[in-house]
């Protein structure tokens, strides 16, 4: 009997959905090569993994930045993607609106963004007193 038999659809299944961890390490967890991995998850009838990169921030984060108005060419290398394309692909997903006509040069740098973050937390720790980012100008209601 190969390392095989003793993984069963119960003990790779909560590890395989888990995105999060790169399919060499579970593979190197259980011991066994990643091609055998491979071809014992299919065994097991398990679904391959989702294709795509796994987001490298949250959904509430990606929300916050898309309603804010950061600049799509920012956030393209913010979460680590290739096209702007996907971007907008993100924010269907998430049922945000598109940003409107004729906006284009509206957009916020990231910096300004991180600027507008550390506003809003100093803002929740004063009691909700309003504290504006650098500039002096009120971007949260930008896009609405």
């Amino acid at each position: 009997m190969g390392k095989t038999s003793s993984i069963t659809a119960e003990t790779l299944a909560p590890i395989w959905v888990n995105r999060g961890i790169p399919t060499q390490k579970v593979a190197d967890m259980l011991g066994i090569e990643r091609t055998t991995l491979s071809w014992k998850r299919s065994e097991l009838g398990i679904a391959p993994r989702a294709k795509g990169r796994v987001p490298k921030a949250s959904e509430d984060t990606f929300r916050r930045m898309w309603l804010a108005g950061v600049n799509v060419r920012e956030m393209v290398e913010f979460f680590g993607y290739r096209h702007k394309q996907a971007i907008h692909k993100r924010r269907d997903r998430l049922g945000l609106p598109p940003r409107p006509m004729g906006s284009k040069g509206k957009s916020i740098t990231l910096a300004q963004f991180h600027e507008q973050e550390i506003a809003r937390r100093m803002s929740a720790q004063a009691g909700g007193q309003k504290i504006r980012a650098a500039g002096g100008e009120d971007r949260s209601k930008m896009w609405s």
